[in-house]
Formats: structure tokens, sequence, C-alpha cells
């Protein structure tokens, strides 16, 4: 991926927008080293509430089960993710 992409987002699109990932390993608190693998989404906040009042964008992280799930993505592109039963972003679609 080109470090100097640039891309609009449209405010509408209810979907996720990747804008990157990350994976590597961490010392746990056993002392063990655990794999991670992260994506990095656009996406709209959850509904208002008497108590929650969003706006705007949200930045969020997504769990994934590898790197592969966001091979051949460029930042900006629109997805339509998929999950594992674990809640970790298994697919991507791109939604043109």
């Amino acid at each position: 991926m080109d470090k100097n992409t640039t891309f609009e987002v449209d405010t509408s699109f209810t979907g996720y927008v990747f804008v990157g990932g990350q994976y590597g390993k961490f010392k746990a608190q056993s002392g063990d080293m655990v794999e991670y693998c992260n994506m990095f989404v656009l996406c709209q906040p959850a509904d208002a509430s008497e108590n929650h009042h969003p706006f705007g964008l949200k930045a969020d992280k997504l769990k994934c089960t590898s790197p592969a799930a966001w091979e051949g993505l460029q930042p900006g592109d629109r997805l339509r993710v998929f999950f594992d039963k674990y809640g970790r972003v298994q697919t991507v679609d791109i939604d043109e």
C-alpha cells in the first residue's frame, strides 16, 4: 500500500471503509508470544439514544483471522465484511 494514499468518504455509506491493518505478536502476561491481526475501518456510529449522541463517522478496529482478510485492499475501499463465529473478520468483499 502506498503511504500517501488519499481518498474521499461518503458519510452516508452504511458499511465499512478500509483504512489499514496491522499484525504481529505481543508478549502476554503469561510470557507466551501471542499473534494478533487487526483491520482498521471507518463506519457509522451506534444509533442515538437518550444517553448517546453520535455524529460523523467512527474509527473502529476489527479483529481478523489473518492478514489475508485485507489482501488486495486499498485505503478507501468500501467493504462488506464477513465474520467467523468468534466475531473476527474472515473475508471481505469490495462494495462498489
